[in-house]
This record gives structure tokens, sequence and C-alpha cells, in this order.
């Protein structure tokens, strides 16, 4: 069964029931005050709302409107972003700027093995046998020309695999 149509406003002094604007706007009269205590148009008189009431009604509603609007704009501004930032990151892998991190562990894992074998082999070789009966004094160099091998070694290993990566 259709709906009636909404009364039309009666002619008391141009003002319009709490009803008639509820059924023109679909809100409650507990809205419309809160939208007119908000500002938007003025409150009540007795339960009547003045013609400007419905100025106010389409005010608030083009805001509103744009305010949601706004929301979905910013969504797609940052879908926008994500997209290209994942067109960029694709560019710069084609390129050859980043390598894949499953190629880079093995690469570091070598090293760091190669790197702790060294460290071990000259502090308990090489090291350890020069280091008996010397002084503090003595013993620092040594093992600051022990700390600098093995980080040339790792600077080389590291140069060797940024001149040619992986396959």
């Amino acid at each position: 069964m259709p709906k009636p149509a909404p009364a039309e406003p009666e002619d008391q002094s141009g003002t319009i029931t709490a009803e008639q604007l509820c059924s023109w706007t679909g809100f409650t009269d507990r809205r419309h005050r809160q939208l007119a205590a908000a500002g938007w148009f003025p409150p009540p008189i007795k339960g009547r709302y003045q013609p400007k009431a419905l100025i106010g009604m389409i005010r608030y509603l083009v805001a509103d409107r744009a305010k949601k609007d706004d929301g979905l704009s910013t969504e797609q501004k940052g879908y926008a972003k994500v997209r290209r930032l994942t067109a960029e990151l694709k560019y710069e892998k084609t390129r050859g700027a980043y390598v894949e991190k499953a190629l880079l562990i093995p690469a570091l894992k070598n090293i760091s093995a190669h790197q702790r074998a060294t460290l071990i082999r000259m502090l308990e070789q090489e090291l350890a046998p020069k280091l008996s009966g010397l002084t503090t004094a003595e013993i620092i160099p040594l093992i600051k020309s022990a700390v600098e091998e093995v980080c040339r070694m790792f600077r080389e290993g590291v140069a060797g695999w940024m001149a040619e990566p992986p396959e």
C-alpha cells in the first residue's frame, strides 16, 4: 500500500508543525531539535518550526553528504597511493635496485659463517699463543688487529656480493 503524501503546512502564522517536518525529512523531532541546537536553523517555538527550518535542513543535508563524500575521496586517494607505491616498487625491482629477501639471507649467512670461522681460527690458533706472557699494553694492539682483519673480511664479502648478487 503506498504511503500517503505528507500533509501540507497549515497556515498558522507561517510555521510548520513538528510532525510535518518529521514526515518531510524522515528525521525525528529529537534530531530536528539537535540540529536546531547546533545552529542549522532556529529552534521550534511551542512545537512549531519556522520555514527557515527547511532551508537549514537542506544546508545540513548538503554538508553531511559532502562530509561522507570526503571520506570516500580520502579512501580512494589512499588506494591510489598504495597502487602507485606498488608500481614504483615493481619498477625498482625490475631495474635491479632491490634484491629479494630469499636471495639476501643465504648470502649474509654465508658471509657471517665465514667471518665466525675466521674469528675462531684467529683467536684459538694465532692470537692465543701470541698473547701468553704479554702485558695489557702489548695485547690490545694484537686484539685490535684481529678485529680489523675480521671486519675487513666482512667488508670484502659484502662488496663481492654487492658487485655480483646471487642469481
